[in-house]
């Protein structure tokens, strides 16, 4: 059995605007969820998982959960019309069925859940995990989620925190969000442009139980390209999840002789990093460092 989110986003189609909390209470009157070809982790659903929903701003809450009553199929043309409902935001070509619909009657709002929830990572940058779509989450944080046990912070022994670790940390946390808002203006040494599926803009983009920082598409070759901080984690360990992360892009979203490379942004490169990208041809690390200026003011003249 697996664990995800389902969340919903405001969305503009058929000349209106579709709340998230209308969408999930069509769906859920419907015992249906639509899915898109390529909503990320589409093939993974599979009967009898667990789900959560999660709506959007304004709300940004957790609000109902349900069992999928079956796999991702493709529907056919009658189940096509019966479930767009008139409208072209709700066609949709792919979806499962869900079951055991539980609504809540208090929803439950991220920010209280933020500490507790292992799969967001940055957590100052929150809702770039949830922006729409499906994201595969463990058991536990599925628990934290439905209030199925609270995990106790008092009594939990406390251990010494490195505070270069801490600060390295929150500059690399930081770090994404400045590539992020400044994309067309880092050098990556190709032309890469984000992939984009669905309500998924290809930050944080869902592989799974896993997310990669920025899942990209290399403009020249057609390339697929995983984009990775190295976010404070051992050469050995950074290695290995991208070697995964690679795997899992060429087994669920690359196309057919479509090529997938990976590129490292870290913020320096020890021998342990060097000597294993060496032997991976279809990895590359690039490095980055931070620069300030201290501006002077010039004295405020007093008007006379």
């Amino acid at each position: 059995m697996n664990y995800w989110i389902f969340a919903m986003t405001q969305q503009r189609s058929d000349g209106r605007i579709f709340a998230p909390e209308e969408v999930l209470r069509q769906r859920l009157e419907d015992e249906f969820f639509g899915l898109g070809e390529r909503t990320p982790n589409r093939r993974l659903l599979k009967r009898s998982d667990r789900i959560v929903f999660y709506l959007g701003s304004p709300l940004k809450t957790f609000a109902a959960t349900a069992v999928l009553a079956t796999d991702s199929f493709r529907l056919n043309p009658e189940d096509v019309k019966k479930y767009a409902h008139g409208t072209k935001f709700y066609e949709t070509e792919y979806g499962v069925r869900i079951a055991e619909i539980r609504v809540w009657e208090a929803q439950r709002l991220i920010e209280t859940l933020l500490p507790d929830l292992q799969f967001i990572e940055n957590k100052p940058f929150w809702m770039t995990y949830l922006q729409g779509g499906v994201r595969q989450i463990s058991e536990t944080d599925f628990r934290v989620i439905t209030g199925e046990f609270e995990r106790a912070r008092s009594n939990q022994p406390t251990t010494p925190v490195n505070a270069e670790s801490v600060s390295e940390f929150a500059l690399e946390a930081h770090l994404e969000e400045f590539i992020d808002r400044n994309w067309d203006r880092i050098n990556f040494g190709c032309a890469l442009t984000r992939y984009e599926a669905e309500d998924q803009n290809g930050r944080q983009f869902p592989a799974g139980a896993w997310s990669i920082d920025f899942l990209c598409r290399d403009q020249t070759t057609g390339e697929l390209v995983v984009v990775e901080l190295k976010k404070g984690r051992s050469s050995d360990s950074t290695v290995g999840q991208l070697l995964r992360y690679m795997s899992w892009v060429r087994e669920n979203v690359a196309e057919a002789g479509q090529g997938v490379r990976e590129i490292i942004i870290a913020k320096d490169v020890d021998d342990a990093l060097r000597y294993a990208v060496k032997e991976l041809p279809g990895v590359s690390v690039l490095t980055y460092r931070v620069n300030f200026e201290l501006a002077p003011i010039s004295p405020r003249r007093e008007s006379s």
